[in-house]
């Protein structure tokens, strides 16, 4: 993705992106594959006193598979695809803890992110008929970060470790299997908790990791996402 400040008088940037995200998720008796290729736009307010709002609408392709043991030990398996999009919407405070501006900092931070996920079809390898109606999802977060910026010249390190509260406001689904309809609640509430490093070389190249595991009542996903950023 790319993105470009709109004026110098307002710290707002806009840009756009693509990419694909691949996950393993596990099932009870088996597994399988989750893919989504997504593309979208955002805007960055970011103030000089540390606040920043972001924005973000994604629209994705959702492809799934998975292969299950039946109660006769018999492997089933299933792939479907499904469109979806999503809006999110994300705002935080940076309070630097030393006067220089650099130093240990905190961060409070929330969010709140809706998705749609279109109906998807799919006819197991057992002959079983799959119908998943479409799903809605209202995601709120609330965060802390502790994090400690380390300067030297035109470069800059920062360390941070994260924690904060989940909650699935949304999340009610139906499917058919062979036209027996089944329903299923993602409600509730979970705890994430992360940890990550960025750095900045001759304020140019960004590099960053982040490892991130969520858990609580319906949650438990572990995660690590890294990347790198070229500013010009």
């Amino acid at each position: 993705g790319g993105d470009k400040r709109l004026s110098d008088v307002m710290p707002l940037y806009v840009g756009l992106y693509i990419g694909s995200t691949h996950a393993s998720p596990d099932y009870s008796g088996g597994d399988g594959t989750a893919r989504s290729d997504y593309m979208g736009m955002y805007a960055s307010y970011m103030a000089q006193n540390g606040f920043y709002s972001d924005l973000v609408i994604k629209a994705s392709r959702q492809k799934n598979s998975f292969h299950v043991l039946d109660s006769q030990n018999n492997g089933v398996n299933a792939n479907g695809t499904a469109n979806g999009m999503s809006i999110s919407l994300e705002a935080g405070q940076r309070f630097n803890l030393s006067p220089t501006g650099y130093g240990f900092y905190i961060e409070p931070q929330t969010q709140l992110t809706y998705s749609h996920q279109n109906e998807m079809t799919m006819k197991a390898s057992n002959g079983l008929n799959i119908h998943l109606n479409h799903y809605e999802s209202l995601l709120g977060r609330a965060s802390m970060i502790l994090g400690y910026d380390i300067t030297a010249g035109n470069s800059q390190l920062n360390v941070y470790v994260k924690t904060g509260a989940i909650r699935e406001f949304s999340g009610d689904t139906e499917y058919l299997l062979n036209n027996s309809r089944e329903k299923y609640s993602f409600k509730g509430n979970g705890w994430n908790n992360g940890v990550g490093v960025s750095a900045q070389y001759n304020k140019q190249h960004t590099f960053y990791l982040e490892a991130d595991y969520t858990q609580g009542n319906l949650f438990d996903q572990k995660q690590v996402n890294g990347g790198y950023r070229f500013s010009f």
